[in-house]
């Protein structure tokens, strides 16, 4: 007696695809006030170059 179900082989689930998309999509739109925040840190980090090997 076999307890596990034979494979069927790997096809697209369309349903998941879609589900997948709008999750992705709403942490997108969720994430995106936070770009300023993310460029302003990016750009002070540069110029004041704190916690870089630049100087090795």
């Amino acid at each position: 007696m076999d307890t596990v179900s034979q494979m069927r082989g790997l096809h697209p689930n369309g349903e998941m695809a879609i589900i997948g998309y709008l999750i992705g999509a709403t942490i997108a739109i969720a994430v995106l006030p936070l770009v300023p925040f993310i460029l302003l840190y990016l750009l002070i980090d540069r110029l004041t170059g704190v916690g870089s090997d630049r100087g090795r």
